[in-house]
C-alpha cells in the first residue's frame, strides 16, 4: 500500500493531484479537515466558517497534541485495509511526523504563486474563500503559520518535509503532467 500525503498552499492545485489519484489510479481520499468537520457538527454548527474550522482544528491539536487528526486518519485507513491512500489537509508538521512513521508515505507539496491562487480562489467559487486579495492574503498568513504557535497551521513549515515538491504556475494540464511523470517515480518506487 502507497500512502500519499499532500500538502499545499491554499488554491495551489492540491485537488487536482487528489483528483488525478482517485480518479485514475483507484487511490482512496482521506483528508484531516473531515475529523474538524465532524468535531464542528458533532457541536451542532450547520454553518461555519474557514476560520471556524481552522480553530477547531488548532484546538484539537492543542488538547490532544499536534498528530491527533492524523492519529484519527490512520485509524480509519487501519479499519478499511484496502487499496492506495493519499491524504489532504495536512497542515501540522506533526501530523507528518506520525504519518511519516509508515515506510510507504510519501509527502508530496504543492505550491504556486499568490495572485495565481487568489485568481484560482475567486473562480473555484467555494462559500468560506476571502473574496478580495487582502483577505486572501491574511487567510494565506495564517495557513502558512504567520503568528501561530506549534499547534497552529503550519503549511510553511509542512512543506519542508515533502519529499517531492510540484509548482503550479501553469495549466491544469501541465500540472498534471508533473503528477503523471512523478506519479510513476514514485509508483516503481514503492511498488
Amino acid at each position: 500500500m502507497i500512502i500519499i500525503g499532500v500538502v499545499g498552499q491554499i488554491a495551489a492545485g492540491k485537488g487536482i493531484l487528489v483528483s488525478y489519484l482517485t480518479e485514475k489510479l483507484g487511490f482512496i481520499s482521506y483528508s484531516l479537515s473531515s475529523v474538524v468537520h465532524a468535531e464542528i457538527e458533532k457541536k451542532g454548527i450547520k454553518k461555519y466558517t474557514r476560520q471556524m474550522l481552522q480553530d477547531m482544528g488548532d484546538k484539537l491539536r492543542r488538547e490532544f497534541g499536534n498528530e491527533v487528526l492524523a492519529d484519527r486518519i490512520i485509524k480509519a485507513i487501519n479499519e478499511q485495509k484496502r487499496g492506495n491512500v493519499v491524504i489532504e489537509g495536512i497542515r501540522n508538521q506533526g501530523e507528518i511526523e506520525l504519518f511519516k512513521k509508515d515506510k510507504n508515505f510519501v509527502l508530496i507539496g504543492i505550491k504556486a504563486n499568490h495572485k495565481l491562487r487568489f485568481k484560482r480562489l475567486l473562480s473555484r467559487g467555494k462559500k468560506w474563500d476571502p473574496k478580495t486579495y487582502e483577505e486572501f492574503l491574511k487567510v494565506d498568513r495564517r495557513d502558512i503559520g504567520v503568528g501561530q504557535n506549534s499547534s497552529g497551521q503550519q503549511v510553511g513549515k509542512c512543506l519542508t518535509y515533502c519529499d517531492y515538491t510540484l509548482t503550479n504556475n501553469k495549466s491544469v494540464e501541465d500540472l498534471q503532467r508533473k503528477v503523471e511523470k512523478l506519479l510513476k517515480k514514485i509508483i516503481d518506487q514503492y511498488v
